[in-house]
């Protein structure tokens, strides 16, 4: 929000790119700037009649009776009216869905940068495009599109930080986690969540059950991008079981090594999928899955919808080791805890780099290096004494003299669900647990 209200008052012309995956929140941000500074929404179907579905709500926004009446028919009017309505007054329009404008209209962004050259440039308007198919809108800013260089601004809409997160619900923090470890930080997935009912009976009502709202949620989302994604799930499924590196993928997937780099280029522009090397080494990196409610999906749904299907509760099953799961994505957020307090300048000096460090079996889960210092850290999903804590930093102390990064000093930390006594008398260790993590990030 603030960064539209930035360039809203900035006085000239704007065309802004805002984007970002399905659900994340990017209609509802718009529609409150709308709220705030005043301007037109349109949304666009994938229909013919685009334009005149425009035309209605510009002909209530301007009180236009002759509009009303008389619909543009083409490109070229729209633009003109907008210039005209803009030459003097700051006019806020926004095209949400703009994928399905393209797709219909083929020629809209070249005459858009056509008209934006040669008269929407020279007046007050902030035009802003929203799409939420990925590989459209970064199209849309690649140096091959029609409106490359004409954009003023793009802002891609993340997801929130699982702190944020924890604002929806009074519910306990360990939940919280959980929950994030599922739905990840997509504001839409945590609005459908009851409070009032178990977290299971949620997680079953609304992905575990034959016609749950997010029953099929990867499923549709890949379609929106893909034209096949028969191999996607494959990959996806394979990564998600634990094959993560490049040959066990391709031999679990029955995708051929000369493919499948394709493959997960794709997924990785999506932003479903991540690459990961451990930092400061030599490595072949590994694959993950960067999206929580896929990860989730394709680890358990996928593999049991024939026995969805037959409306059996898979529940029982997920719980077996799910406790586990919740600690694969308990890292994550441990990553981003620690880099929050980087940022705000609590740890021992302000870290450059943050990571993994893996080596022949062994392994540091946070990897933070500075100029003077380094930091390894331990995420432990589960209830640490003293005893544990002690043998943890032992561990990490004799695991750090592994790391091919050399500094003066290095830190030991540990992140854990609950940490019985965290007085343990010994300099350079910084010891968390969830109280700490909600409680520094305004829970």
């Amino acid at each position: 929000m603030r960064y539209l209200l930035e360039r809203h008052s900035s006085g000239r012309a704007e065309l802004i790119v805002i984007y970002g995956r399905r659900r994340v929140g990017k209609t509802y941000l718009l529609q409150k700037f709308i709220e705030r500074v005043g301007g037109i929404y349109l949304i666009a179907e994938e229909s013919e009649n685009i334009l005149d579905d425009f035309s209605e709500v510009m002909a209530a926004f301007f009180s236009d009776a002759v509009l009303a009446d008389n619909p543009l028919r083409n490109w070229k009017s729209f633009f003109t009216y907008l210039a005209e309505k803009s030459k003097n007054d700051r006019l806020v329009v926004v095209i949400d869905e703009v994928q399905y404008v393209a797709r219909v209209h083929r020629e809209f962004l070249s005459l858009l940068q056509k008209y934006w050259d040669t008269v929407l440039s020279t007046t007050k308007i902030m035009l802003i495009l929203c799409g939420s198919l990925i590989s459209f809108m970064e199209g849309v800013m690649a140096y091959e599109s029609p409106i490359y260089g004409r954009r003023t601004g793009a802002w891609m809409v993340g997801e929130m930080s699982y702190a944020d997160c924890s604002k929806f619900y009074d519910i306990p923090v360990e939940d919280v986690v959980r929950l994030y470890s599922i739905f990840g930080g997509v504001p839409q997935y945590w609005s459908d969540y009851d409070p009032s009912k178990g977290f299971w009976d949620n997680i079953r009502d609304l992905l575990l059950v034959k016609g749950a709202k997010y029953y099929d949620e990867p499923r549709y989302l890949l379609k929106m991008e893909l034209r096949e994604i028969s191999r996607y799930f494959s990959i996806l499924r394979a990564i998600a079981c634990g094959y993560t590196t490049f040959g066990k993928i391709s031999d679990k997937s029955w995708v051929s090594t000369t493919s499948l780099g394709k493959y997960l280029s794709v997924l990785e522009n999506l932003g479903y999928v991540e690459i990961e090397y451990p930092l400061g080494g030599r490595r072949r990196g590994v694959y993950r899955i960067k999206d929580n409610l896929f990860n989730f999906w394709f680890r358990y749904v996928y593999p049991h919808r024939s026995e969805i299907e037959m409306n059996v509760d898979i529940v029982p099953k997920i719980k077996m080791d799910f406790e586990g799961y919740v600690g694969e994505r308990f890292e994550k957020m441990v990553t981003e805890f620690l880099m929050g307090l980087n940022a705000e300048g609590k740890l021992p000096e302000v870290y450059q780099e943050f990571g993994r460090w893996w080596h022949r079996g062994e392994e540091i889960d946070v990897v933070a290096v500075g100029e003077k210092s380094v930091l390894v850290g331990d995420a432990k999903w589960r209830n640490l004494t003293k005893r544990d804590v002690v043998k943890i930093l032992r561990d990490l102390e004799e695991k750090a003299k592994k790391l091919p990064l050399r500094r003066e000093n290095v830190f030991r930390c540990i992140v854990a669900r609950k940490i019985e006594d965290k007085d343990v008398g010994t300099e350079g260790v910084l010891l968390f647990d969830l109280d700490d993590m909600f409680r520094l990030e305004g829970k």
